[in-house]
């Protein structure tokens, strides 16, 4: 089988991710003759290199939306019908005649139309509304699709009609280096001023991510008179919340004493972070399998999260949830992690088990799997 990878739409993030992890395992498989990728050159030279691994980019995807999609619409088919056997669309969007193809869900953005009431930016909102065309058209025409959480699965299914389609749950990994064993977990009484609990959050700035109610929430915790920090780790991918967060941030400590954004950190860097912190908070409303989540989850930390699905698909019951819209509500969550240091190192170590369920070789290997089952199908071998 000769098998194409469709990168074409990703970029920075969870999807070059995924990508440079299960590729070392794929390209072990005796049933794979060649894979050959399609991505930008940002992409491509994020890539391992591999004897049978061909990696292909063209100038149409290192260029605007509207480029790629005339591309892939006019010229992509010829040059995945010389080299494919089956397609993996990683992002889900091939907008091609060629089959079989199997599509990811990766965005719940595509669907969650409530967060588009939220961002009322046009230009934003039309990128959603055009990637969501283009992930319909990619399902309608799939032989597969592979979802990342049954939340996703659920949600979707109910959107778009995927009645006699092949499809299958399998969950993202972690890299090994975040797992650590648990932290000791010392009474609140324990941190002062000059030694406060650090609080960490991980992730992009974006208005589902709520870094400004966190901030007042850890604002509130500090007027009651615990000793307690915010670092926030992620760049920002929409200005208007940019600009949000630096204001929340000017109005609550504008000394900058115990609130610190360190913008973007390279994602070979950020467990660095989870090693310093003493615990986690997760803000987002908005997530189809919230890898940072996973990863926070074998740090060894407690951990404070929205109680926002898929969220607790995952966390479980080892988590003190919150509702991410209400500053009350994540001040009252933090406050209970805080105090209960017996309980939240029983959770840290549920977590630890849990996670090690997430490795990128069952993922590579379930994907292969699906892959073959599909070609086997589609070419009646």
């Amino acid at each position: 089988m000769n098998l194409g990878i469709d990168a074409s739409n990703i970029g920075i993030g969870g999807g070059v991710t995924h990508l440079k992890e299960i590729l070392p395992y794929l390209v072990e498989k005796e049933f794979i003759r060649e894979i050959t990728v399609f991505a930008s050159q940002n992409v491509i030279d994020q890539l391992p290199q591999y004897e049978n691994l061909n990696l292909f980019t063209f100038p149409e995807l290192n260029k605007s939306l509207v480029t790629r999609v005339l591309f892939q619409l006019f010229k992509y088919d010829k040059f995945v019908k010389r080299n494919c056997d089956v397609l993996l669309s990683i992002t889900g969007d091939y907008l091609g005649n060629f089959k079989p193809v199997v599509g990811m869900s990766r965005n719940m953005l595509l669907y969650e139309r409530e967060i588009w009431k939220e961002i009322k930016h046009p230009k934003e909102i039309i990128r959603f509304w055009i990637n969501y065309l283009k992930q319909k058209h990619c399902f309608k025409n799939a032989s597969g699709i592979i979802f990342i959480s049954r939340y996703a699965e659920r949600y979707i299914s109910k959107k778009i009609n995927l009645s006699g389609k092949n499809t299958t749950i399998i969950n993202h990994g972690i890299s090994p280096r975040f797992n650590a064993l648990v932290k000791m977990q010392d009474d609140i009484n324990c941190y002062t001023k000059n030694n406060p609990f650090k609080l960490l959050y991980v992730s992009t700035v974006h208005v589902y991510k709520h870094q400004w109610n966190v901030i007042e929430a850890v604002n509130n915790l500090r007027n009651k008179g615990y000793h307690i920090e915010l670092n926030l780790v992620g760049g920002v991918i929409f200005r208007p919340a940019g600009k949000r967060l630096l204001n929340i941030m000017k109005k609550v400590d504008p000394k900058k004493e115990f609130i610190h954004y360190h913008n973007h950190v390279s994602y070979n860097k950020i467990d660095e972070f989870y090693k310093t912190a003493n615990g986690i908070v997760y803000a987002s409303t908005c997530e189809n399998m919230p890898n940072i989540l996973i990863e926070s989850m074998a740090s060894g930390l407690p951990i404070v999260c929205s109680n926002k699905e898929p969220m607790p698909e995952f966390l479980k019951h080892n988590g003190y949830y919150f509702n991410s819209k209400d500053v009350e509500s994540i001040t009252n969550a933090i406050e209970r992690m805080l105090v209960n240091p017996n309980e939240r190192e029983e959770m840290c170590i549920n977590n630890i088990y849990e996670v090690k369920r997430y490795t990128w070789e069952n993922t590579a290997n379930k994907t292969f799997e699906f892959l073959r089952d599909i070609y086997k199908q589609f070419y009646h071998v």
